[in-house]
């Protein structure tokens, strides 16, 4: 009878490992707990106060700081070393923001060198624990960091003459719902994303109206459920010369009178009425009608059922971020 030691094959020796270690090299980034001048610190700032990922200050997490402060109770900050030797924060900002302002110019922080931007964009993303960050942060950050995702969605959209920008903006052609665009788009892959930009900008040339959250994702539905069964160009030809009204007060309808599921179906199902409508009032009969509104768990490839937290962080799906009063972004500043 052979043991299970017999069974295992001879460990290797030293020189053996050496060898695979010089075959297979893998460059780890190092750091160092070091305590560091709060003044000297750099911050790379998304848009408008940069170009970079990080999120710009909250009022609202200075004032519970400074209601909270505990110099004791200061957790390192993570810093990047660049290969100029500034330091940049990519998890902290707050606690240097108030620590300066306490007069504690010095803090504790891990200090990472040989990071690339683009690490130290996804590092953010996923130490943004304690403050929430907005989706629009968040895609800023991928961006930054290279993410595929990110980069063909931002793709899609300029196909289309679209741009997308979580803040609040009442222009045409602008996509505040960021996270649903992210939704579609994981959900559905890039041939989703593309029907429905395509269809609403067709449809309804960029109205803002047309590019929210319940519009975005009732037109993936209805793209789910009969993009197999009816060309594109019909329902732009329908629904452009009603006008966006038109679908919003038949979606409302039938919000106030039908169930099915969440409200964004019922833009979904208002889409499918109205062609059936124009079908009929073109002598259509019952089987060249568009068939009832299926639930999920029937389409196939066309649906991707996304676990989110294996992507490495929580995603957040609302596109609702802060619109109060920005705080100072610099040190010192009034």
């Amino acid at each position: 009878m052979v043991s299970v030691m017999d069974a295992l094959p001879p460990e290797g020796d030293e020189a053996e490992a050496r060898e695979l270690v010089s075959r297979h090299p893998v460059r780890l980034p190092t750091y160092k707990l070091e305590r560091v001048h709060v003044a000297t610190l750099n911050v790379d700032y998304a848009p408008h106060h940069g170009t970079g990922y990080a999120r710009p200050l909250s009022p609202y997490r200075l004032k519970q700081l400074r209601e909270e402060w505990d110099p004791l109770a200061v957790a390192a900050l993570t810093i990047s070393k660049r290969t100029d030797n500034s330091l940049w924060i990519i998890d902290g900002n707050h606690r240097r923001y108030v620590a300066y302002e306490k007069g504690m110019l010095q803090l504790p922080a891990l200090v990472h060198s040989g990071l690339s931007r683009a690490q130290e964009a996804d590092l953010y993303t996923k130490l943004g624990t304690v403050l929430g960050q907005t989706p629009w942060t968040r895609f800023q950050a991928k961006i930054v960091s290279g993410d595929d995702a990110s980069n063909d969605i931002i793709r899609i959209a300029q196909r289309f003459g679209l741009e997308l920008d979580g803040r609040y903006s009442a222009t045409d052609g602008i996509v505040q719902a960021v996270a649903r665009v992210e939704w579609v788009y994981a959900r559905g892959g890039p041939d989703a994303l593309t029907w429905v930009l395509a269809f609403l900008t067709e449809a309804f040339n960029g109205d803002r109206l047309s590019l929210g959250s319940l519009q975005l994702e009732g037109a993936f539905g209805f793209y789910l459920r009969y993009a197999e069964l009816v060309k594109r160009s019909e329902v732009v030809q329908v629904m452009g010369p009603s006008g966006i009204w038109s679908w919003h007060n038949r979606a409302q309808a039938l919000y106030d009178h039908v169930d099915v599921g969440p409200r964004a179906n019922t833009f979904g199902l208002a889409i499918a009425e109205m062609v059936n409508d124009t079908r009929k009032r073109n002598g259509a009969k019952g089987k060249d009608l568009l068939p009832a509104w299926e639930k999920l768990g029937q389409f196939g490839s066309r649906f991707r059922d996304v676990n989110f937290r294996e992507r490495g962080y929580m995603q957040y799906w609302t596109s609702l971020g802060g619109t109060g009063t920005l705080a100072p972004q610099h040190l010192g500043a009034a």
